[in-house]
């Protein structure tokens, strides 16, 4: 079985895993929810409203945290459930999260509304403009002149994408998670929308040229001026241990491996979500030139399974 089909089959398992074992992991420290599928719990038991500290409109940026932060999620997700919890360590930070849905296809039942499915849609017909969007949204509603991206598996792809070809003076800071940053120029998976008959020929075709002309000239998926932080883990089912890749002495790329100090962090490909470490990691990246000190506050270290994540209480950082 090729790779991804590997990661896929490990991915269901945990789901399933999660809905047949229901309170596996012990509640957490209070208010923040550090399991992955807790944002999805949320939304099921809420009328599919999103969780706390996401998509405030009324929230504006502190003078601490002057950059809002829009979070991207993977394929198959949606804003909502992905970044809960993320989003509440932020939000308890003093920074401002919007985390979209963005590429949910137009199916019966899985397009626009709460708790939609996306990235399930071609990059530059769907992914791409409604996160750039959302950036203009965002920029104009907090009257920031930059936004922090944040993504996860396929949303890391589109985010980096969106920086280099859409919005590359509109982006500070670019955190990913669950991707592999020498890969950004291959573009984001599109077996998912090819089962399900979303692409036509000529959309796929357009997102093929798309990622070629991404990668220019030189093959560089990177926009010059924008800082990149890749957090990695080798125990990710889908990329597997990641190497920083070479890049030009003029981009500025930082590739964080999560097991480096902390071994017992084994966090996989949806588990890293909620990894307390994981998540320090990302705020200390958004915290640059904001008076953070990451050596006072050294990231968390919580053993987590790949499957399940947290496997012991997590305690204020």
């Amino acid at each position: 079985m090729p790779t991804v089909g590997r990661g896929i089959v490990a991915l269901v398992a945990a789901a399933v895993l999660v809905v047949v074992t229901p309170g596996l992991v012990s509640a957490q420290d209070p208010g923040v929810p550090w399991r992955w599928w807790d944002g999805a719990a949320h939304q099921l038991t809420h009328g599919l409203a999103d969780p706390p500290g996401l998509n405030r409109d009324d929230c504006r940026p502190s003078p601490r945290h002057p950059v809002p932060v829009v979070a991207v999620h993977g394929t198959g997700l949606n804003g909502g459930n992905s970044w809960a919890t993320v989003g509440a360590v932020l939000a308890a930070e003093g920074f401002c999260v919007w985390a979209p849905t963005v590429g949910a296809p137009a199916l019966p039942g899985l397009s626009g509304a709460p708790g939609s499915l996306g990235g399930l849609d071609s990059l530059t017909g769907a992914t791409a403009p409604q996160l750039a969007a959302e950036i203009d949204r965002v920029r104009a509603l907090t009257g920031a002149a930059r936004v922090d991206l944040v993504g996860h598996s396929q949303g890391a792809v589109v985010a980096a994408y969106v920086v280099a070809v859409e919005r590359p003076d509109a982006v500070r800071t670019v955190v990913t998670l669950g991707v592999d940053p020498a890969r950004f120029g291959e573009g984001p998976p599109e077996f998912v929308a090819a089962a399900l008959g979303v692409l036509s020929a000529e959309t796929s075709r357009r997102d093929i040229e798309a990622n070629l002309a991404w990668r220019g000239a030189d093959g560089i998926p990177y926009a010059r001026g924008v800082r990149y932080v890749a957090i990695v883990s080798d125990t990710d089912e889908l990329t597997g241990p990641v190497s920083a890749p070479e890049v030009p002495a003029d981009v500025r790329l930082e590739v964080l491996r999560l097991q480096d100090g902390c071994e017992a962090d084994r966090s996989g490909h949806l588990a890293v979500l909620a990894s307390p470490r994981a998540v320090d990691l990302v705020t200390d990246a958004l915290g640059e030139g904001a008076g953070a000190d990451s050596s006072a506050r050294p990231p968390r270290c919580v053993p987590a399974d790949g499957v399940v994540g947290v496997l012991a209480p997590v305690g204020p950082r």
